[in-house]
C-alpha cells in the first residue's frame, strides 16, 4: 500500500475525526472535510499532506 493509498484509507474512516486530525496534522477541517466527501481532490494535494496522513494512518 503507497502513502496516497493510505492517506485515502485513513481519512475515509468516519472513525477518524477530522477537528482531531487538523489539531495534529495543521491541514485545515475544510481541506480535510473536502478530502473526505472527494477523494480525488487528494490526488493534487502537497505531498506532504499525503505523507503525514499515511503516517496517521500507519500508527493506528
Amino acid at each position: 500500500m503507497n502513502d496516497f493509498e493510505k492517506a485515502r484509507a485513513f481519512i475515509c474512516d468516519k472513525n477518524n475525526g477530522l477537528s482531531a486530525t487538523s489539531r495534529k496534522t495543521g491541514i485545515p477541517r475544510p481541506t480535510l472535510k473536502r478530502y473526505r466527501s472527494d477523494s480525488e481532490a487528494m490526488k493534487k494535494a502537497a505531498w506532504e499532506r499525503v505523507h503525514e496522513l499515511a503516517g496517521l494512518y500507519d500508527k493506528k
